[in-house]
């Protein structure tokens, strides 16, 4: 019992080290102007009005993606051509044309400098943008003259212009590189509103606007804490499992749940070697991630248009979280993880071709790696209380891919039986016991997700 708690100690520290970062360098407490402020792109105008809702419209011009992320622009497109849009406009660069910026912005919204003068080629950076000097537009040059402060996240990747003969001289009409933005102010208690987003569909529909949220870096050493948190929180909670595992296998009488308890006992080593291995996996694409940026947008824009529009197994549990409805997220999380994450994907594959299935996790942990990198801030805050999830799914199928592998030892291992047919239909009967012991902990992981995930949202205000 001591040694389960020292365990559970060290998931806990993992998971404050995780914490910490968010509140030491990406939680900014308080209210701005510019709070629930997001953007739509596009060439077209509005199909309708939204009741309620504020903003107002800006030239744009869109300028070249720079050479990195223009790489990835192949791979985005293999997912959809609106995929390929929304990537562009995430990590191209914008000028925007701002004639009464003084009337918005004030000079406590500035990191440094000051706002532009008016009728001077002189811009008004965002918080992420690449340059901090000068940047050249269509030939043109302009001098950055300040920098928004990181709360206005809105504007992160463009630059804000003012009136004058040399801005106005950027957005010549039906140049592809000009669109209008159309910039929405959206009170926090609609966010989550149905109606509301139904009213923003029919007025911005996805075939004629990108929704633009803009994805901000995290800071390196906010970024390291979290992984090394993420990495104590999973080795410390797979380690307190399997001590746990180790105490029931003695306690239980029901031979369906004890034989596969003792089995994680007697292969201990293989057992927590391919946790650290599935876990491990997960950090090192992690660290991809940050490097390659880019890679981790393909992926995330991918999976935001499925749920966006409700296509694909994400999309129907999409819907089934955006009812807000606990029970329904919960059972819908099951539904996918068990008979597809893990008996169809895992298990079955590991029965015809003995430990295969150990091969697929580790493609889903590589996966997991790259999609749930705190690369960004709108992330990092997520993956705390998400990080949870990950450990409990993640040792779910990892509990799979173990007793997918044992078919192979037990083929082998002729104390198991005195033919290879023995040998496989224990391995067999083996693999249906180890998966009560996974319905258990995926039941529990999904319960815990639809708890976390709806309980975000409405923090949120979606």
């Amino acid at each position: 019992m001591k040694r389960l708690i020292s365990w559970l100690v060290v998931a806990v520290v993992g998971l404050a080290l995780m914490a910490f970062p968010y509140y030491r360098y990406e939680y900014e407490p308080g209210e701005s102007p510019w709070d629930n402020v997001f953007m739509y792109l596009g060439a077209a105008d509005p199909n309708c009005e939204v009741e309620g809702l504020e903003y107002v419209r800006r030239p744009v011009r869109l300028l070249p993606l720079a050479g990195r992320a223009q790489n990835f622009t192949r791979m985005a497109k293999s997912f959809g051509s609106k995929v390929e849009s929304s990537y562009r406009i995430t990590f191209q660069e914008k000028v925007i044309f701002y004639s009464d910026m003084e009337d918005d912005f004030t000079p406590e919204m500035l990191e440094w400098g000051r706002l532009p003068a008016g009728g001077k080629a002189e811009v008004l950076a965002g918080f992420a943008t690449s340059s901090r000097d000068e940047i050249n537009v269509d030939g043109r040059p302009f001098k950055i003259v300040g920098l928004l402060k990181k709360g206005i996240s809105v504007f992160a990747n463009s630059y804000l212009v003012g009136e004058g003969a040399a801005a106005e001289e950027l957005f010549v009409p039906d140049e592809e590189a000009i669109q209008n933005a159309y910039i929405l102010r959206l009170p926090k208690e609609q966010q989550g509103d149905l109606e509301t987003r139904k009213q923003l569909k029919g007025a911005f529909p996805r075939s004629q606007f990108t929704g633009y949220a803009p994805l901000i870096r995290t800071q390196p050493a906010a970024f390291f804490i979290y992984v090394g948190g993420l990495a104590l929180l999973c080795s410390g909670g797979c380690l307190a499992l399997f001590t746990l595992y180790c105490i029931l296998a003695d306690r239980i009488r029901n031979k369906w749940l004890r034989l596969p308890l003792a089995e994680i006992r007697r292969y201990k080593h293989l057992f927590i070697t391919m946790n650290l291995i599935y876990f491990g996996a997960v950090v090192v694409f992690m660290l991809v991630s940050y490097a390659v940026p880019e890679l981790q947008s393909c992926f995330l824009v991918g999976v935001s248009s499925q749920i966006t529009e409700g296509s694909g197994i994400l999309g129907i549990a999409g819907e089934a979280y955006a009812s807000k409805n606990i029970l329904r997220a919960a059972v819908t999380t099951f539904a996918i993880n068990f008979p597809l994450g893990s008996l169809a994907c895992i298990t079955f594959p590991s029965v015809i071709v003995p430990g295969a299935g150990s091969l697929i996790a580790g493609l889903r942990a590589s996966l997991w790696g790259l999609l749930l990198a705190p690369t960004f801030d709108a992330l990092s805050g997520m993956m705390v209380p998400h990080s949870v999830t990950l450990l409990l799914e993640g040792h779910g199928y990892v509990i799979a891919a173990f007793f997918g592998v044992l078919v192979l030892v037990y083929l082998f291992r002729k104390a198991e039986g005195p033919s290879a047919g023995t040998r496989y239909g224990r391995a067999l009967l083996m693999n249906i016991r180890g998966n009560l012991l996974v319905i258990i902990v995926l039941a529990v992981a999904a319960v815990y997700e639809a708890i976390e995930v709806i309980l975000v949202m409405l923090w949120a205000g979606r």
